[in-house]
């Protein structure tokens, strides 16, 4: 999930190329700014880091994107195999309510699985007892849960596994771009809160040309 450090980063991203590019482009706002040392190279300095926070902020959103695309697909699969599972677990609790050491080999005891890893451990537990005991495979096909049903929800515990290993490794590039993401955007503000000092100063008898920076200026 994004952290943000400013109510907008895309205004605040958007107010500081605004005042760049007229401290870039304006000859009053240049020429006041360099009589005060913030001159072409420095401003040039402030338009690097502006331009590198930018391209992160980007692919920060990128990630971002492609994090909640994998856990959608993930979730969808998910809830998918989590109701057969549950169909399949509580019809088994009935069937075998007076055969208690069979629901302790399946491990359908207890409270139904919340944590996801539990849920897999207990699916594959499940579905590979039923699997690898011929016998019991015939006491299930008198509640439908047929073999052919078995191996579907086996193998679509392994795709689930797939799919929660990508969703992993995607929420783990968002989380890592949004720390450096953070970061670009504090060196970028400390950036402009030095060139703002400046800018007050060397334009604080032209204040039309502050504002012209997004400096709001009582009037």
């Amino acid at each position: 999930m994004a952290t943000k450090l400013f109510i907008s980063e895309s205004k605040f991203l958007e107010n500081t190329r605004t005042a760049i590019t007229n401290a870039e482009t304006n000859p009053a706002i240049k020429a006041a700014l360099a009589d005060y040392g913030m001159g072409d190279e420095q401003v040039a300095v402030g338009r690097q880091v502006y331009n590198a926070t930018q391209s992160i902020w980007d692919k920060n959103i990128k990630e971002d994107k492609e994090s909640t695309e994998a856990s959608l697909v993930y979730s969808t699969t998910f809830n998918e195999l989590r109701a057969k599972f549950k169909v399949h677990r509580d019809k088994a609790l009935i069937f075998f309510k007076y055969q208690p050491e069979v629901l302790v080999k399946l491990g359908a005891k207890g409270r139904f699985p919340r944590k996801y890893n539990d849920f897999f451990d207990k699916v594959r537990l499940f579905y590979t007892t039923i699997k690898n005991d011929s016998a019991l495979q015939l006491e299930m096909d008198k509640i439908k849960l047929t073999a052919a049903i078995v191996d579907e929800c086996l193998a679509l515990l392994e795709e689930l596994l797939v799919k929660r290993s990508h969703f992993d490794k995607e929420l783990a590039e968002s989380q890592d771009m949004t720390e450096n993401k953070n970061a670009a955007l504090l060196a970028l503000k400390e950036w402009m809160d030095e060139f703002y000092t400046i800018a007050k100063v060397a334009l604080y008898e032209q204040p039309q040309l502050l504002e012209a920076l997004g400096v709001f200026v009582r009037s």
